[in-house]
């Protein structure tokens, strides 16, 4: 059911750039791999959009989410649909 990364693959060479944290634990899917925004980007957006509370409605894997749980004074809401 899910896909691993492997040293062939192309996110296996890009997955500190996606999560730096990568080395502690990350389990995403194909989809979530590619589609997750990179964490430099991510908080870029966070950074653009602090405020003291804000729903993330279509998080994904989230890669925004975590993001936006670092600024938000209050906190974060994540929903997936």
């Amino acid at each position: 059911m899910f896909e691993y990364l492997t040293p062939v693959s192309k996110d296996f060479f890009q997955r500190y750039r996606l999560f730096s944290r990568y080395s502690e634990g990350c389990l995403l899917d194909e989809e979530g791999w590619f589609s997750v925004t990179p964490e430099a980007i991510a908080d870029q957006i966070a950074e653009r959009c602090r405020c003291d509370t804000i729903i993330d409605a279509f998080c994904g894997v989230g890669g925004n989410a975590i993001a936006f749980a670092k600024v938000c004074e209050r906190g974060e809401y994540a929903i997936t649909v």
